[in-house]
């Protein structure tokens, strides 16, 4: 990744944001006036906070029959409230479900007005620009084969939560992994996953143009070696890249003749299989996936489990030529890429200054465009310098593959224990990307005890960045609840059972005032009241 010789994307405005109600419009308080949610105001439950707060267990006492109702919209920044004439979603004080009329007297809303780059606003160099979040932004280097605690402390202080791993392993082309081998890569996950973070690793045999890799059957027995190591270590793969093929792994300069769509498609059906089916391997060229398994994905068929939608894309000559040092050589590749990569996590790094290409206004506008998950922090230096002094750096840092903000919240103020309540939430992605991975999106209501609801039937995978989602669910508050006032919270916690518990891997919001994170958890300024009857 970071050689010391080069190696062989317009930025889309989002547009004003504003909040839509679960069924349409703008903002609504408790007593039926409406606010701009882009205004900045915040309107208070009728209910304080409660002042302690523990952290429940979020695979515990959770409803599994909630309903979800989604909407998803490009946002009207004339509209000011709910149309009168819609339908009357109200099916009686005790009953309300979703979705929500934001205007029905017994609903209290908070209206959020979080810094958005999509609105207009530039929050780079502000604290909620500073949060360290799973799973994106610019990465670091390290040898998975010889890592320590001191090289990810480092890696954490700079900022960062994905590190590129280099499993480099010219001494066995011509023999079966041994256990040495073996035990060293499984000791850099683990210390991947007791700092907290993910890893991009990437196998290959060769660090130079004149050196060999291995042969065809040599790389599968190898691959399949490995499947145990890479099973019981995904929770921290972000995504794995194809390697193996040719110098530095990738795919080009073989000396074994594998830069070919045969051996390719045989090394990636491969790795594919040696993954867990919610993990991807990302390829060098976007004409590589589309040999192997056509394409490109479409929201109908991305994240499906199936091959095609398993692979995401490297470019490491990012923006440095017309076609980026030869990562787009057949008609229609960058096209390609540009449809594929909102369903799939796309990684590199710059590898040469070409301006203006590599100048901030076409490098934000490629970023966006190709929707960039994760980027080489150190290479190519003097692009990357040119970004610290143009003033977009920042702003790339910041939205480098996912940036969730909430714009506002509803929910039905009070509840019996065992009844089913509405809660509204509207949400927008700020970055580049969407998450690329699964995790589940689940409401928490927290007093002394605490109960929580997953909001079924929904992808993080599917926020498109710059548009605005309503999600609204009907939450089960359990019949044995306690009598109190349960604050609401949003929690995204990553689902591997080794990692649910541990907030370095949970999405922080990147809201600037309202909402306050505490273990893992997005806590908001409300709060529901439960009585038993």
């Amino acid at each position: 990744m970071t050689s010391p010789t080069p190696r062989p994307l317009t930025l889309l405005l989002l547009g004003t944001l504003v909040a839509p109600a679960c069924n349409g419009g703008g903002t609504a308080t408790t007593d039926g006036a409406t606010t701009d949610p882009t205004a900045g105001t915040t309107t208070e439950s009728t209910t304080a906070p409660t002042s302690s707060i523990t952290t429940p267990d979020p695979t515990s006492s959770s409803s599994t029959t909630s309903t979800t109702t989604t909407s998803t919209t490009t946002p009207d920044p004339t509209s000011t409230g709910p149309d009168p004439t819609g339908p009357d979603t109200d099916t009686g004080s005790e009953a309300l479900a979703c979705p929500i009329d934001a205007n029905t007297p017994s609903i209290a809303s908070i209206s959020l007005a979080p810094a958005l780059f999509g609105a207009g606003d530039d929050p780079s160099g502000s604290p909620a620009c500073a949060i360290v979040n799973p799973e994106r932004g610019f990465h670091g280097y390290v040898d998975l084969r010889d890592l320590d605690e001191g090289t990810l402390m480092g890696q954490l202080a700079a900022g960062r939560s994905v590190v590129y791993g280099q499993v480099l392993l010219p001494e066995y082309r011509d023999k079966p992994l041994d256990a040495l081998v073996l035990d060293e890569i499984a000791a850099g996950f683990d210390l991947v996953r007791d700092a907290g973070m993910k890893v991009v690793p990437r196998f290959h045999y060769s660090d130079a143009m004149d050196e060999p890799d291995a042969e065809l059957e040599r790389i599968l027995g190898h691959i399949e070696q490995l499947a145990p190591l890479l099973q019981e270590h995904a929770d921290v793969i972000l995504t794995l890249q194809a390697g193996f093929i040719g110098a530095w792994g990738e795919w080009h300069a073989s000396q074994n003749g594998l830069d070919a769509p045969g051996p390719r498609k045989e090394i990636l059906d491969a790795l594919l299989a040696a993954l867990p089916v919610d993990r991807t391997v990302s390829v060098r060229r976007p004409s590589f996936k589309e040999q192997a398994y056509g394409g490109p994905l479409t929201a109908d068929s991305a994240h499906d489990g199936s091959d095609l939608a398993r692979v995401g894309h490297v470019n490491d000559c990012f923006l440095a030529s017309d076609d980026d040092y030869g990562t787009y050589q057949e008609p229609g590749e960058k096209d390609y890429a540009i449809a594929d990569s909102a369903f799939v996590p796309v990684g590199g790094e710059t590898c040469a200054v070409n301006p203006p290409r590599s100048e901030c206004p076409a490098a934000l506008a490629e970023l966006a465009l190709h929707h960039w998950t994760h980027l080489n922090s150190a290479y190519h230096p003097d692009v990357l310098d040119g970004w610290q002094a143009d003033g977009c750096y920042g702003e790339i840092a910041c939205r480098l593959g996912y940036r969730l903000a909430v714009l506002a919240l509803h929910w039905t103020e009070s509840a019996v224990a065992g009844e089913t309540v509405p809660v509204s939430l509207e949400l927008v992605n700020d970055g580049f990307a969407a998450p690329v991975n699964p995790r589940p999106l689940v409401l928490v209501f927290q007093d002394a005890a605490g109960f929580s609801e997953a909001v079924a039937e929904f992808d993080v995978r599917t926020l498109v960045p710059g548009q605005a989602v309503s999600l609204c669910v009907d939450v089960k508050v359990p019949a044995n609840a306690p009598p109190g006032n349960y604050r609401i919270g949003l929690q995204l916690a990553d689902p591997a059972p080794s990692l649910v518990e541990d907030p370095r891997q949970a999405i922080r919001l990147a809201n600037d005032s309202g909402v306050e994170w505490l273990d893992g958890i997005n806590w908001f300024d409300a709060t529901l009241s439960v009585t038993q009857e």
